[in-house]
């Protein structure tokens, strides 16, 4: 099937619009300094642009480090932000690779000169490339942030014609990212709104799903990303009404919001060819709290229609993380692992173990009942059919160097010498330490 907009016909029509784009703009602004440039002005007010090439949490600060020219500590620029600023910053969490424009003082430190950010007034996020929608090679967070965020500049201009081409492709396609990710779970996170957005971009969404669903009435898209702004509403009120309720419950307005989507979901059965409609229907059970069995029925479902899609199966290990007991979802993976067998079991395992791995802050091994040994082995078999995946290359590195896996530790590392992702290293300097740990050094904590 030739695709409009994933194919090279697509990115010429990309490119004609962004190109109209770009006219309707004006001139092109005055090119602004690079990083490089702005270092050498110490004790001057600077104003640059420049790509940030890491983003690292101090350990002894309570801030963030933006590493710019090259990750810590090869870094020739860093910008300082305390953990409220950077919260506030657009695109927090996110933002290796991204290009921005900071002004403020430039200050000597003992690392190397240093901006220190005193309001997110200081701090400009640039757009983002929106041919990414069309590039034919994305893997990694960086690549996926920009997916996602090309997505959201073509809602925020109601450009609904592109996004339903877009979407009816990747459900037929089954297009993935070089890491093997499924292309069509990144589309649809586009449309999600996190707790702390605030209430007039809420209610501006409601407006544009409305408008989404004038123009296209018999597509199934706004249908989910209606039921999905429900969800999203839903946990924008848990965590207004929270007070001294357990973390798992909903206030009035919280249970309001997940029945409506649970009732929008319902009234369009016609909408079960999208796996996104089980993605949906599962984050209103687990906000629901639905009994196990009736769980597992629609998690049953959802696999008879789609079972290689990743996120069936990510879901289900959080509601048994968060409804059952003790080392359940460590059980999930492990049958999950021997009811499909071989190396694709392998490889579903280390998926589901991966997927939790930011709950657990860097002790999966010691916290959960997770088997690296399976797990290296799910990433041997990732890495044999993704060949081309850099991040699943460090990606593996990494969690053998969580697991002290010396041997497999020193196999990893050398693909990824020459092109350690800082969307899972953070610094250079961790890479440093894996090496020394690999090479049976001893490991000291960075100051930084």
């Amino acid at each position: 099937m030739a695709l409009r907009l994933r194919g090279l016909a697509g990115l010429a029509i990309v490119n004609a619009l962004l190109v109209a784009a770009a006219i309707a703009l004006g001139q092109e602004e005055q090119k602004l300094p690079d990083a490089a440039t702005a270092a050498k002005q110490l004790y001057q007010n600077v104003i640059f642009e420049d790509v940030i090439k890491a983003v690292s949490k101090s350990k002894t600060h309570d801030g963030f480090y933006l590493s710019f020219g090259a990750p810590y500590p090869k870094q020739i620029l860093s910008v300082w932000a305390s953990n409220e600023t950077y919260h506030k910053l657009p695109g927090a969490g996110a933002l290796v690779g991204r290009t921005v424009r900071i002004r403020g003082m430039v200050d000597p430190t003992a690392s190397g000169p240093m901006i220190y950010l005193e309001s997110p007034a200081q701090f400009q996020l640039r757009r983002v490339d929106e041919a990414m929608i069309s590039k034919t090679e994305l893997e990694g967070k960086g690549d996926r942030h920009q997916f996602i965020m090309a997505i959201r500049y073509r809602l925020q201009r109601n450009d609904f014609d592109t996004i339903e081409i877009l979407g009816s492709e990747l459900h037929q396609s089954h297009e993935r990212f070089l890491d093997g990710r499924w292309m069509l779970d990144a589309f649809f996170g586009a449309f999600k709104l996190g707790a702390d957005r605030s209430n007039e971009t809420f209610e501006q969404r409601a407006r544009t799903i409305t408008d989404w669903k004038a123009r296209y009435p018999e597509s199934v898209l706004p249908i989910l990303v209606e039921a999905r702004f429900r969800v999203d509403l839903a946990w924008k009120w848990r965590a207004l009404e929270a007070g001294d309720k357990p973390p798992n419950e909903c206030g009035q307005h919280c249970e309001q919001e997940l029945a409506a989507a649970r009732q929008i979901l319902e009234a369009r059965p016609q909408a079960k060819t999208s796996p996104n409609y089980f993605v949906e229907m599962i984050g209103a059970a687990l906000g629901q709290g639905w009994k196990k069995e009736d769980y597992f029925r629609l998690f049953a479902e959802a696999v008879s229609r789609e079972p290689e899609y990743d996120r069936f199966y990510s879901a289900a290990a959080n509601y048994l993380r968060w409804y059952g007991k003790k080392g359940e979802w460590e059980t999930f993976a492990e049958e999950q692992r021997r009811k499909l067998g071989g190396p694709e079991g392998d490889a579903r395992y280390t998926r589901i173990a991966w997927s939790q791995e930011d709950e657990y802050r860097h002790h999966l091994f010691d916290r959960t009942a997770i088997s690296w040994p399976i797990m290296a082995a799910g990433f041997d078999a990732l890495i044999r059919q993704y060949p081309a995946s850099n991040y699943l290359k460090n990606a593996y590195a990494y969690f053998a160097w969580e697991a002290k896996d010396r041997a497999r530790l020193r196999t990893a590392l050398e693909p990824i010498k020459a092109h350690p992702d800082m969307d899972i290293w953070v610094n250079l300097e961790n890479v440093q330490f894996a090496e020394k740990f690999a090479a049976a050094e001893s490991v000291g904590a960075s100051a930084r």
